[in-house]
């Protein structure tokens, strides 16, 4: 299955794609919507520890109202591209709208570490992490998606 010149970027895609999307749906949608309503580990406590912030109730409120907001549209997308994964490989549109969104997220990181300063050390982590994953599924997709087409010509004939 995963044997060839192709087989390591095949395994190192589908662990990537896979990691990067059920981790938007569960950690970053599922999760993150909930956290508040988990006691100890509420978003007040996180918000806390985390961001530093010691805010009275109405910005504490409106700090919450922002987080869900941000953590459903992860839940989407995470949704998105386990939907849409085989036009994702196959079509250059998908490929391209899913691309743009993984390296959007990445370069806003990194352009808010040059404006903003410097952030919790695991949000540096995650831009290398996500250019990473992105640059993975790029590479892959470039193949997969040469693929799609030639069958696509081939069907034409």
């Amino acid at each position: 299955m995963l044997r060839g010149p192709d087989g390591a970027l095949r395994l190192a895609n589908w662990v990537a794609f896979y990691a990067y999307a059920l981790f938007l749906v569960l950690a970053g949608g599922l999760a993150g919507l909930f956290a508040p309503e988990w006691g100890p580990l509420d978003f007040e406590v996180y918000a806390r520890v985390v961001f530093r912030l010691d805010l009275p109730a109405e910005d504490m409120a409106s700090v919450l109202n922002q987080y869900r907001f941000m953590k459903s549209t992860e839940f989407g997308f995470g949704l998105f591209a386990l939907l849409f994964r085989r036009e994702i490989y196959t079509s250059r549109k998908f490929n391209r709208f899913f691309l743009g969104i993984l390296f959007l997220g990445a370069a806003i990181r990194a352009l808010s570490l040059a404006v903003d300063g410097t952030p919790h050390p695991a949000y540096i982590f995650f831009i290398g992490l996500e250019a990473t994953i992105g640059l993975v599924i790029l590479a892959y997709s470039r193949r997969t998606l040469v693929e799609a087409e030639r069958s696509h010509d081939v069907a034409k004939l």
